[in-house]
């Protein structure tokens, strides 16, 4: 059994992949909906709400847990040795994934994980020339809560994508880091409007890692569990 939490349909994305590599896995998603959103809030209270969901998916059985939040994944090191044990989270192997493409990086996260600078830190620790520019854009997780996708974005949603990816163009980066997983239904959109820069999605490259730290997937039922 794995579990998986996010702060609403942001880590759907990270299920899905950990789904489609693991098809007999017993899998708990659990979209702490009633908390959302996690980007807006201070470090302690999301170390609470990261401690207390994955307290709630080992009771429920849980033998490794993805993080699939960029916001939860930044206060991993405030955790306990147990809990860093069972937990998997995203932001450095979605590091390590865009440094394949170059030195300069680009993230696109929730207000929290951009002023927590996160992702500046673990690409300094990773290659010492990085080059990482931090894009807060929130409203894009409560445009995504509210059903934008890629392909059917309203004009007002289409507006507010172009602007943040005008600002991402004038950062000139090899690589585009999506750090909030949410962002993840707009990676066909960041992708058209950004032809040049490698897009680097943090659920599916979690959901990857999760996969790969799983040494026995053999299992008969293959359930999901929403909570």
């Amino acid at each position: 059994m794995i579990g998986i939490f996010d702060s609403g349909v942001g880590g759907l994305a990270s299920y899905n992949e950990a789904r489609r590599l693991l098809p007999s896995e017993d899998i708990i998603y659990l979209a702490d909906s009633k908390n959302a959103p996690y980007g807006t809030k201070d470090k302690e209270t999301i170390i609470k709400l990261v401690k207390s969901n994955i307290k709630m998916l080992k009771e429920r059985g849980s033998k490794k847990i993805l993080i699939a939040c960029c916001t939860a994944s930044s206060i991993y090191s405030s955790l306990s040795r147990e809990e860093q044990k069972i937990a998997v989270p995203i932001i450095i192997p979605a590091v390590y994934e865009a440094l394949s493409s170059g030195s300069r990086i680009t993230t696109v996260s929730t207000s929290y994980t951009a002023s927590s600078h996160a992702f500046k830190e673990a690409a300094a620790a990773l290659c010492k020339s990085a080059e990482v520019t931090e894009i807060a854009a929130q409203i894009l997780v409560e445009l995504v809560e509210c059903g934008a996708r890629d392909g059917g974005l309203l004009p007002r949603e289409s507006a507010i994508l172009d602007g943040i990816c005008a600002k991402i163009r004038d950062t000139s980066p090899d690589s585009l880091i999506l750090g909030c997983t949410h962002f993840s239904h707009l990676e066909g959109e960041f992708a058209l409007r950004l032809p040049t820069v490698k897009i680097v999605n943090a659920a599916l490259i979690g959901a990857r890692v999760l996969v790969s730290s799983i040494t026995d997937s053999a299992h008969e039922s293959g359930k999901t569990i929403y909570i």
